[in-house]
């Protein structure tokens, strides 16, 4: 972890070396934590002056994040807790049953309803309702995922070789040298026209591996405000984040 002192704040960040070949990207996850991407070249003296002149940009962004943070605080997964659902949200009420199958979750009236097993003590009970919470969100990220993606693999002309849900704490999605996308089950949180970016921006990167002038003008052409929801992509991360 290097770190740079900008005024009286100390700005601790990771350097992730890859595939890039000029450019510099500086990412800040849910918990603020600063990630610089950089071509594997690049020596650590230019980057720290990169970080240096982006300083400002990362303390104002840093606190935004605490603010968000505080209005979105991590959930506790008990009952009357608000998740986020493709857009909307839904109470959670949570059910103890001494039925075989718990726990079990679905939307059911208006309510995302949580059946566990009766008898759980106080930690018992938020962890059986987590783990059936996420599990639920995982099936219906891969649902909605292989929903949608053909038709716009369609308009693009590409295939994917595969589809693979994943837990990543700092990634919406990727696409493999082979082909393969990979996307993070939390993103059906989000509104549907967010999704539908994530799908072409990955679809798109079968065409272009970069993020060169003719991949964002081939993502244009599906998404007319992509910069928008980039940015709505970008917000969504600290709602998401509350998920765990």
């Amino acid at each position: 972890m290097d770190c740079i002192q900008y005024g009286s704040t100390e700005i601790h960040y990771e350097i992730v070396r890859g595939k890039r070949k000029r450019t510099v990207a500086i990412r800040l996850d849910p918990q603020s934590a600063v990630t610089v991407l950089a071509p594997k070249g690049l020596a650590d003296g230019k980057i720290r002056m990169i970080v240096h002149k982006k300083a400002r940009w990362i303390i104002r962004r840093q606190a935004q994040i605490r603010e968000l943070s505080r209005a979105y605080p991590g959930k506790q997964y008990i009952d009357g807790e608000s998740f986020p659902y493709l857009g909307r949200h839904y109470r959670l009420k949570v059910t103890p049953t001494n039925a075989a199958q718990a726990p079990a979750c679905g939307l059911r009236g208006g309510r995302l309803r949580v059946e566990i097993r009766a008898g759980l003590s106080g930690k018992e009970s938020r962890t059986a309702v987590k783990q059936a919470v996420r599990e639920w969100y995982w099936r219906r990220a891969e649902e909605k995922i292989r929903e949608r993606l053909p038709r716009f693999a369609g308009q693009l002309g590409v295939q994917a070789a595969a589809i693979e849900i994943r837990d990543q704490k700092r990634r919406w999605g990727s696409c493999s040298r082979s082909g393969i996308l990979r996307f993070n089950w939390r993103i059906v949180a989000a509104p549907v026209a967010v999704l539908d970016y994530l799908l072409v921006h990955e679809l798109c990167h079968l065409i272009h591996p970069d993020h060169s002038r003719r991949f964002w003008n081939k993502v244009q052409i599906l998404i007319p405000d992509f910069e928008k929801k980039r940015v709505l992509l970008k917000e969504h991360g600290l709602i998401a984040g509350q998920l765990g």
